[in-house]
């Protein structure tokens, strides 16, 4: 490998060792993402979605993710210990 990080590419093979460098950086920082944010397949029932939908909007925190969040840890003051 002949190009390093913060080289200009150059030549031809620069830039294969580039795109190499640049789809292994790219995999790993997925990798990391994935560790520290997990994600989580959930499918509402009509109810819970009714519920999500009246606090949802085109306003910072209206979307998805947000509102459950919300929901559930508002939830969680009222859980037994």
């Amino acid at each position: 490998m002949t190009w390093q990080p913060g080289q200009p590419v150059v030549s031809a093979s620069d830039e294969v060792d580039w795109k190499a460098w640049r789809k292994a950086s790219k995999l790993e920082a997925q990798r990391w993402r994935r560790r520290q944010y997990p994600r989580i397949d959930y499918y509402p029932s009509e109810e819970a979605l009714a519920v999500i939908e009246t606090y949802t909007g085109n306003h910072a925190g209206g979307n998805f993710s947000s509102v459950i969040d919300r929901l559930i840890l508002s939830a969680a003051d009222d859980l037994p210990e």
